[in-house]
């Protein structure tokens, strides 16, 4: 599932490309692959001879393992969020997109390699890695709540945790989360929050099932996708938090793309598509204007 919210590491599952493998969905990780977007008639935003890797076309580096945001579907065709962005982008562009799979620890030195043209992977912003690539921000990435469909505990915000019990994956952000909101709760005279931790995401998802938690905090990328396989057995609750933004990235050299790609992102704002396709992967909470 999509990268947990640890500003030292990537995914919230360890075993992210195994679990979608089980559900036939991520057999392909590994290579390099191409969408075959066609080019836009009319591209609306020029992109200046000589600027892409090869005329024509624009090769994204992203480490394609993690749904909603980039995964394989059984047809070992990339689909999700970032995949149909970064093909809406290249589409006002006026070039075809392909995507080139790329492990995550090694995807800034392969931009640089020029393997690449641009990373869309969610990849955090942060002032390390602005020192070094040019971002477009595009989204946000955030931590949230997961409940019951029926939520018969009321939790609407980690305000409603003193008392309940919460499921999160050792390790996370949200797990600092959660204790630094059991402590308020004790300073405010109530019950603690009854953290439980968990190796996988998907234990923690069948405790909360079976009713053993009444939350589970994770990613809102996560959520989205635990939520558009099990609709009727799982909603968020209250706001998304622990905000970071994310950008795709460009070479610091590399001006008229990173300027080409502003344009473009700000072409799908303006048409629709952006607010589409976060609706479309229940992701409307990371929506970069929100």
């Amino acid at each position: 599932m999509a990268r947990a919210f640890r500003h030292a590491s990537r995914t919230t599952l360890p075993s992210a490309c195994a679990f979608v493998a089980a559900a036939a969905m991520l057999a392909g990780c590994g290579g390099s692959t191409g969408t075959g977007t066609p080019s836009a008639a009319s591209p609306a935003v020029d992109v200046p001879a000589g600027t892409l890797v090869k005329d024509g076309k624009i090769t994204y580096c992203s480490d394609i393992s993690a749904p909603p945001l980039t995964y394989y579907d059984a047809a070992q065709k990339p689909v999700g969020a970032e995949i149909e962005l970064g093909d809406a982008l290249a589409s006002q562009l006026g070039v075809e997109a392909n995507w080139a799979n790329t492990a995550f620890n090694g995807i800034i030195p392969a931009l640089q390699a020029k393997q690449c043209d641009a990373i869309i992977t969610q990849l955090y912003i942060k002032p390390e890695r602005e020192k070094v690539v040019n971002f477009v921000p595009y989204m946000y990435a955030s931590n949230t709540l997961v409940v019951s469909a029926k939520n018969e505990k009321g939790i609407e915000s980690a305000s409603d945790l003193c008392g309940n019990k919460a499921a999160a994956q050792t390790g996370t952000t949200v797990a600092d989360y959660l204790a630094g909101q059991s402590k308020k709760c004790l300073a405010d005279g109530k019950q603690k929050v009854d953290i439980r931790l968990f190796n996988k995401d998907t234990d923690a998802l069948q405790q909360l099932r079976l009713g053993l938690v009444d939350s589970y905090g994770t990613t809102l990328e996560t959520a989205a996708y635990v939520l558009k396989q099990q609709p009727d057995t799982f909603a968020l609750a209250g706001k998304p938090f622990n905000r970071i933004k994310v950008g795709a990235a460009t070479r610091k050299d590399d001006t008229a793309l990173h300027d080409a790609l502003t344009k473009a992102f700000a072409a799908v704002q303006k048409n629709g598509e952006y607010a589409a396709i976060l609706k479309k992967w229940n992701l409307t909470g990371d929506d970069i204007a929100g």
